[in-house]
């Protein structure tokens, strides 16, 4: 691509891929203000558990489990972490619970992780759920496994426990990149995987106080492409909260999924993003707006013009109307 750009006779540039790639291809380019941009980029999407998901005393109505719609919440929560092994823009990157319930999740979030099946593509494993093909898959290269493992260990020491068993290991020996995903908890601002995106299995869980917290984080983050909040049937007061959230959220991220792991809406959906997650909207009628640019044409409704301009409008191309 960077040859193409060279030239200076590309007018239009859709790229999906990391920022550094993107700016320098831009860059690439000896007239970039000509050039009509779509960018689709990094992101690190957050999961926000709310309060009322969890157990909150002996007088609740779940008082045996951690967790309201457990099995609901923990499906989207795994996919959206560790489908494709978390390489895709739209995974759960950064999962904030409760402080008070924090410790319990992780503990949770581990157990089903450990669940999953490990190996090459092709390989079928036997599980409570009959056959089914690896879910944890190799790495493209050598050096996603090492930054893994330098996110891992940053993290590690500097307080952070690797919850489920194995987590963060290599099988298949020095050469494999057949990595078994790491929970980290408790993750905090100082750790490089706090702000870092680490487009691969680990799945970083930070504590929140309030959810001033979570809000923070957003409006100080770098990246805003999605955000899933999960809360429960329960509690129409935690509700006025999730809209609190939203309201703010509005504003950062391109889209917020209630109840869901972060993901590609249907084509017919804008899909979007900002600050450093995206430039422009993208969807079968965003797309097409999103490489044209609209030219007018004008006069002055006096003299001869209007009939002057019919003329024009009748052999003219360009000037007749959109049919719908």
């Amino acid at each position: 691509m960077p040859p193409l750009m060279e030239t200076g006779k590309i007018d239009s540039l859709a790229f999906i891929g990391g920022s550094k790639a993107a700016d320098d291809l831009i860059r690439s380019h000896p007239q970039p203000h000509r050039l009509k941009v779509f960018l689709q980029l990094e992101a690190k999407n957050m999961g926000v558990y709310m309060p009322d998901l969890f157990v909150g005393g002996d007088n609740d109505d779940n008082p045996d489990g951690i967790m309201r719609d457990e099995e609901r919440v923990m499906k989207e929560t795994i996919a959206g972490t560790l489908s494709f092994n978390g390489q895709r823009c739209t995974a759960l990157k950064l999962l904030f619970a409760p402080a008070e319930h924090a410790e319990k999740f992780a503990q949770s979030v581990a157990r089903e992780v450990e669940s999953l099946t490990i190996g090459l593509p092709w390989e079928s494993h036997n599980n409570d759920d009959g056959n089914t093909y690896s879910q944890i898959t190799p790495l493209p290269n050598k050096s996603r496994v090492d930054y893994m493992k330098e996110l891992i260990q940053d993290a590690v020491s500097k307080g952070a426990r690797i919850m489920n068993r194995d987590g963060g290991s290599v099988i298949g020996g020095e050469e494999s990149t057949l990595m078994i995903p790491a929970v980290l908890y408790p993750v905090t601002p100082e750790m490089r995987i706090y702000e870092e995106e680490q487009f691969g299995p680990v799945v970083p869980i930070a504590e929140y106080d309030t959810l001033e917290n979570v809000l923070q984080y957003a409006r100080e983050g770098k990246y805003g492409q999605q955000v899933s909040i999960f809360t429960s049937a329960n509690n129409e007061s935690d509700h006025n909260s999730v809209a609190q959230l939203v309201d703010t959220f509005s504003t950062v991220f391109g889209k917020i999924n209630i109840n869901s792991q972060c993901g590609r809406s249907p084509d017919t959906a804008p899909f979007s993003g900002r600050r450093s997650s995206a430039m422009g909207v993208m969807s079968v009628k965003e797309a097409l707006h999103e490489f044209s640019v609209p030219t007018v044409v004008s006069y002055k409704d006096e003299g001869s013009n209007s009939d002057i301009v019919s003329s024009v409008e009748r052999v003219s191309t360009f000037m007749q109307p959109v049919s719908k």
